[in-house]
């Protein structure tokens, strides 16, 4: 932008969304529109892009703001146009405000594969609609705080986006910047690339941390819950052993009261009660058995399923810890051509100041034997730029 009133085109496109609470058979689409911006006759209809498809943004002035909306919906009906019919609008799940002018004093023009929080929709209308806002400086920080919020809080709703000039697309017309690109648009490019670089590798550490935390809290509640069935299944056995020794004692009970009625030449109906009662007890005893039996099945499935889940979580950090190795190789070596151009920028700048001096001896040299030489040189010399500060 070379003035306020300067016009470009952009692309801009959302990859991916995560964290986003969906109901089943819903799926996500987004939205992209410039605020305050007239609308074209008979284009008023929103247009739904599913994530990874680009949308093209014409004539962007710096001052302008770009809203992404992030939606729900399961409408069968959107056409290839991606417009939804009228009366059933989607469900709106977030949204977030890129303010071009810092997008341009502050992102090196562009954004790339970059993660943002998103806000509650209509959150920022609220706040405006009461004075909450403060239109010239809040728009800029409240987008900081999204880019610098998005890799560490795991669980919010998140967006990753691009939003870059035409003239940067790659080969393909797509948002994806290879390594065989000129080498002038590669530093170019260098600040949108680095700082997707450095969020992925921040929230790769914040995904490595939670996986390894997740592990402790699993089996510190397995071991809660094993203790539990250990617990129950003891006092299982205690009533188990206090039903035995109640039914020794009727048992004891029942035959000497046998033995007293025979011998005395009494009734035999009180030793069939006993015995009625002997084999309810009986009865109990067993199915206190069978229970003790399904309790510990359960205990010891449940303990299997714990050390299942505790080998696979072990096997995700291990994933989690190689990936973290790889990014962080990866940034080293970008980090060593970032030295090699700089050290290259270096060696240019002393072989000007010689070739400067060269010139200025040559220029000497002239006037001491009497001859004219015009500046040209010098001028042209002095006026080389080189392509990063």
């Amino acid at each position: 932008f070379e003035s306020a009133a300067t016009k470009v085109d952009a692309v801009a496109v959302c990859h991916e969304v995560r964290s986003v609470a969906l109901s089943p058979g819903e799926r996500v689409v987004v939205s992209f529109r410039v605020l305050n911006q007239r609308q074209p006759v008979g284009s008023s209809a929103e247009r739904y892009l599913a994530p990874g498809e680009q949308v093209n943004l014409k004539s962007l002035q710096l001052d302008s703001v770009v809203l992404m909306s992030v939606w729900a919906t399961d409408d069968s009906r959107i056409a290839a146009a991606k417009l939804l019919e009228p009366g059933a609008p989607p469900r709106p799940c977030g949204e977030v405000r890129i303010p071009l002018r810092h997008l341009v004093s502050k992102c090196d023009y562009a954004l790339y594969h970059s993660w943002v929080v998103l806000d509650s929709p209509g959150l920022n209308d609220s706040f405006a609609s009461i004075g909450l806002l403060d239109s010239a400086q809040e728009p800029g920080e409240a987008f900081q705080q999204a880019l610098n919020n998005a890799p560490r809080q795991l669980f919010q709703p998140k967006a990753c986006i691009s939003l870059c000039k035409n003239d940067d697309l790659g080969p393909s017309g797509q948002v994806l910047w290879t390594a065989d690109i000129p080498r002038k648009d590669r530093i170019a490019r260098w600040g949108p690339l680095l700082r997707s670089q450095q969020q992925h590798v921040v929230m790769c550490t914040a995904q490595h941390l939670q996986g390894a935390q997740a592990p402790r809290d699993q089996r510190a509640q397995n071991s809660h819950q094993v203790r539990g069935l250990e617990e129950q299944a003891a006092e299982q056995a205690r009533e188990l052993e206090a039903l035995k020794e109640q039914l020794r004692s009727q048992q004891a009970k029942g035959l000497a009261a046998g033995r007293r009625r025979d011998s005395e030449g009494g009734s035999s109906e009180e030793a069939r009660r006993q015995r009625e009662l002997g084999e309810r007890l009986e009865q109990e005893l067993a199915g206190l058995r069978e229970e003790l039996a399904k309790i510990g099945d359960e205990a010891n499935s449940k303990i299997e399923a714990a050390n299942v889940r505790i080998r696979a979580l072990r096997q995700e950090r291990d994933d989690a810890v190689r990936e973290v190795e790889q990014d962080n190789l990866h940034l080293r070596k970008v980090q060593e051509t970032k030295e090699d151009i700089i050290s290259e920028k270096v060696k240019l700048s002393e072989q000007k100041e010689a070739l400067l001096k060269i010139v200025e001896d040559l220029h000497q040299t002239c006037i001491g034997a009497g001859l004219s030489m015009t500046t040209t040189g010098r001028k042209s010399i002095d006026a080389f730029k080189f392509p990063m500060s």
